[in-house]
């Protein structure tokens, strides 16, 4: 279950192949605060970031990221959303280049928004086998070939009502494509 105290910030380290190296306890907060309990310390440090990002798409765009930065050095940051059930999270990710091309993760949260819950984000619904697009960065859904923000994606697609819910399928959508490029 999702609760109201949100950390303002967590840290994660990925090595130079791409396996968490480490995850601060604020990461761990994090997680565990937003129905993800299986991801503790002990089941994430080791394993490549890539277990963690689902979607051939959110997958080539971190891979561009963390090239781009292993080649240039120094940092950059991604605006990103991080949506609950119940807020709106603003968050940014600073990629950070350190020594041996491993590279740290910051997130920070900008600026919550509380709303009224939407249950398509809770893990814990049940799913059928449709799928929905929706983006990694900026949390808008496609439906019929338009991205929209998912009070609206509700509406269009009229899942208010549903019995079970369609999958999130983690991608892309065209207007964020462009931050790894």
């Amino acid at each position: 279950m999702e609760t109201t105290e949100t950390p303002s910030y967590y840290v994660y380290r990925i090595d130079a192949s791409d396996v968490l190296s480490f995850v601060s306890p604020e990461w761990v907060h994090f997680a565990q605060s937003n129905e993800a309990p299986e991801l503790t310390e002990a089941n994430v440090v080791g394993k490549p970031i890539w277990d963690f990002i689902t979607g051939e798409v959110a997958r080539t765009l971190y891979g561009s990221l963390f090239s781009n930065l292993r080649s240039r050095r120094g940092e950059m940051a991604i605006p990103f959303r991080c949506d609950a059930p119940s807020a709106v999270r603003h968050m940014t990710l600073t990629l950070r280049s350190m020594n041996g091309r491993a590279i740290e993760c910051e997130g920070r949260l900008d600026r919550i928004e509380p709303r009224e819950p939407v249950a398509i984000l809770s893990r814990g619904v049940a799913r059928s086998q449709d799928s929905i697009p929706i983006c990694s960065l900026c949390r808008r859904m496609a439906i019929f070939e338009e991205w929209l923000e998912v009070r609206a994606a509700i509406v269009r697609k009229r899942l208010f009502n549903a019995m079970s819910l369609p999958r999130l399928e983690e991608t892309v959508c065209p207007e964020c494509k462009c931050v790894g490029g």
